[in-house]
């Protein structure tokens, strides 16, 4: 299923893109709050960066090389480390005890759906063969 591919695509671009875009709309609605772009930076960005990038691209090239009656185990284990991956970030928020309830919100959200769509797609496979 391409579509879940593409789904988990979108989720890995919002990973990327939240803690750039963020921290402003963040101190917009929450301008009393003592947070600085600093912290956001500390405790986002990186990581976020760095794991969307490796689940986007994982998507897309399950997306590029994917064929509907051949499934492989480097299709597999690329569905598993988006588990991983996912798993990781619907997790990190509470494992490094963000103190940010919207980015720590955000994170388990998107790792949740991130983590549940490669297990469908893993289930997925496991029907067809």
């Amino acid at each position: 299923m391409k579509f879940i591919h593409w789904v988990i695509f979108a989720l890995a671009f919002w990973i990327i893109l939240v803690p750039f875009i963020g921290d402003d709309i963040f101190q917009t609605l929450f301008q009393g709050l003592p947070v600085t772009d600093a912290d956001l930076i500390r405790l986002l960005k990186w990581d976020d960066l760095f794991l969307g990038l490796g689940i986007a691209i994982m998507a897309l090239v399950v997306v590029s090389i994917e064929q509907p009656n051949l499934k492989t185990a480097g299709l597999r284990a690329m569905h598993w480390m988006q588990f991983g991956l996912g798993t990781w970030i619907a997790t990190a928020p509470f494992a490094l005890d963000f103190d940010m309830t919207s980015f720590t919100w955000s994170h388990f959200v998107t790792g949740f759906f991130v983590a549940i769509f490669a297990l469908i797609q893993i289930n997925l496979e496991g029907a067809k063969h």
